[in-house]
């Protein structure tokens, strides 16, 4: 076996440039997480899994680690802490949790039981998650944000919410919405705690820039805010306006639009505050980055910034401005869901082709004797003993030309089947060829560079992507994907991750690389026998909760776990992934019905003798067995 070490799966993978110092790889060759950056702690990903399989949790497997949950918290609370203190600033900050980034009831009670410390607040879009966040409020004096469209059921809930001691703002978006809350405040007697919605020109960059600049759906324009402003002070509701609140998008790649942002938020501020609105608060929304791809970039799968940074340029440009127009510093509040939960959750599943390799056919015997062969052929046989590194560029544009002149000659009936397959078998040995030498060439040659993509094989895992990770599909979101185990041995095969679904789309093909992003993901050539795991990184902020049930494939098993310095770790809570049964009867399928409707048809057969009684009774133990199974394949 090829001399290889986990420094180098560590480069290949890029590892140490996305994992936040969470994943590393041990001396076995196995992946590793641990519960803080740097911790010398950590559970063995690969053991781990072992464990929960003797258990009877079959992957695919979610695995939530709860520890990292709250070191993101902490972190991004450090980062604020020391900004405050390094630029004395004379406010506070605070961190609210958007739920719409991920509902899980487990995820929300975790974070809002980590956040005491930190005085953590609830965000929410919509009456089932202003319902969530009543609920862990509930005794424990979490504060809530509601952001989004509102109707009277939303506004009145939040007031007499508001009368019985919950602490609620009611962001503004549109001026309608203004008008029914003062409507509902006047007639219920309550007055409520009011924020507004600035629609900043400022825009943010990557697949959500929409969300700011003139044309973003939610926000008030300047003349706008006049106006609230003035129909506040004719209600005498004006003291109830507390906080001004900006969103520029999720996942905003580059510092500089952030500050800029800032500047213009922070100006409408200090205006409001010169006209005797008393705002005590400035939301300046989330957006705060995760670097998926480990670039360190503007690249909309990356970030060119790191979290203090994130913290500092936020303090110092608000307090900056406010100290030059000279008003008070407000309460600074962020609400960044995505740099939370990202980080905490990885589905692990196994890959399904284990002998593929193996069935691929073998024309080594043209290689000594190729006299039966066409001529086209022959050339390839000819290119394929030659081939070197100076005559590579030649080589491979002459093999590109014969294996379309090969398909074009059996198009027109000159070329027989066997003869078509043994041109094909001997283009990819080409192209592997071409890449031992190509991998030991800098730089290598421009137009050698895509060739690669020939050799890449598919590799099929127990998982459907447009449940687990549908921004993968639905905005080409770029995850890391890496095996848990041999990183202790050099990968031998280029290749894609296809999912389980019938779905064409159900395929991987672009991946993080050592170089930024690659079209394929080295992997190890899967022995015989062998459970060959895949763990996919990254993935806590809105991949499960935005995941479909294409082909029916419902959630995956989940399993929540803490450190423990004793036994390496705890399994705290786990969540029974969805049987059949159960995605049957989202989509309003019942199995007893099924049963039932089959049971009578099988009965007709057994009395017209086209089945015996003893296959009929062993198809309905086959159906019931198959009603209460996981929605993924077994063995």
């Amino acid at each position: 076996m090829e001399k290889w070490s986990i420094t180098e799966s560590d480069k290949i993978y890029n590892l140490s440039n996305w994992g936040a110092d969470l994943f590393s790889i041990n001396k076995k060759g196995n992946l590793c997480v641990h519960p803080s950056p740097s911790s010398k702690y950590s559970i063995d990903l690969r053991a781990l899994v072992d464990d929960l399989i003797k258990r009877k949790i079959k992957p695919p497997i979610l695995l939530r680690f709860m520890d990292v949950l709250e070191g993101r918290i902490a972190s991004i609370n450090r980062a604020f802490k020391s900004a405050i203190s390094e630029n004395d600033y004379p406010a506070s900050y605070r961190t609210f949790y958007p739920i719409k980034v991920n509902q899980q009831r487990q995820v929300v009670e975790a974070i809002t039981q980590f956040g005491k410390r930190y005085n953590i607040g609830l965000e929410v879009g919509s009456k089932p998650e202003l319902l969530i966040a009543i609920s862990f409020a509930t005794g424990n004096g979490v504060p809530i944000i509601c952001n989004g469209y509102k109707d009277n059921e939303f506004i009145e809930t939040v007031l007499y919410a508001t009368k019985i001691g919950y602490d609620i703002t009611i962001v503004v978006e549109k001026l309608f919405e203004l008008e029914k809350i003062i409507a509902l405040a006047k007639k219920t007697g309550i007055n409520p705690k009011l924020g507004i919605r600035v629609k900043l020109s400022s825009k943010g960059t990557g697949k959500w820039a929409t969300s700011g600049g003139e044309d973003a759906k939610f926000g008030l324009r300047i003349s706008e805010i006049i106006t609230a402003i003035e129909m506040l002070e004719e209600e005498g509701m004006l003291d109830c306006l507390k906080l001004l609140h900006s969103h520029i998008g999720s996942q905003i790649t580059k510092i500089d639009k952030i500050k800029t942002a800032l500047i213009e938020s922070t100006r409408v501020y200090a205006e409001m505050r010169k006209m005797g609105v008393n705002l005590e608060s400035v939301d300046i929304g989330g957006g705060l980055g995760v670097d998926y791809d480990g670039s360190k970039s503007s690249y909309f799968s990356s970030v060119n910034y790191t979290i203090e940074e994130y913290a500092n340029d936020v303090v110092y440009q608000i307090k900056n401005i406010c100290d030059e127009a000279g008003v008070e510093c407000p309460n600074i509040i962020s609400e960044s869901g995505r740099a939370i939960v990202a980080h905490y959750s990885v589905l692990v599943t196994n890959a399904l082709n284990t002998n593929t390799q193996s069935l691929t056919p073998d024309f080594e015997e043209v290689l000594e004797d190729g006299a039966k062969l066409s001529p086209t052929v022959k050339k390839l046989v000819d290119i394929f003993r030659s081939i070197d590194r100076h005559s590579l560029r030649e080589d491979y544009h002459d093999t590109l030309q014969l294996i379309q002149e090969a398909v074009s000659l059996f198009n027109l009936g000159y070329l027989t089947l066997h003869d078509r397959a043994v041109a094909e078998w001997l283009c990819t040995k080409i192209f592997r060829k071409i890449n031992s030498i190509v991998e030991r060439i800098k730089p290598i040659p421009e137009e050698l560079q895509n060739f690669q993509l020939s050799l890449r094989q598919t590799y099929f895992a127990n998982f459907s992507l447009f449940q687990s990770i549908p921004d993968s599909w639905a905005i080409d979101q770029l995850f890391p994907i890496m095996p848990i185990q041999r990183l202790n041995q050099k990968p031998e095969v280029m290749a894609s991750i296809a999912d389980i679904t019938c779905d064409s789309d159900g395929e991987i093909t672009s991946f993080v690389g050592e170089n930024g992003r690659s079209k394929f993901l080295p992997l190890h050539k899967v022995r015989k026998g062998e459970d060959y795991y895949l763990g996919f990184f990254l993935i806590g902020a809105y991949q499960e909760i935005l995941g479909d049930l294409h082909n029916l494939f419902g959630d995956t098993n989940a399993v929540h776990i803490t450190f423990n310095k004793k036994s390496g770790y705890k399994i705290d809570t786990v969540i029974n992934g969805d049987a059949i049964w159960e995605s049957l009867k989202y989509v309003q399928y019942k199995g007893p019905e099924i049963l039932k409707h089959v049971r009578d048809t099988l009965e007709k057969s057994v009395a017209s003798r086209k089945v015996t009684i003893e296959e009929s009774s062993h198809f309905l133990e086959l159906l019931d067995k198959a009603l209460v199974s996981y929605t993924y394949l077994g063995e």
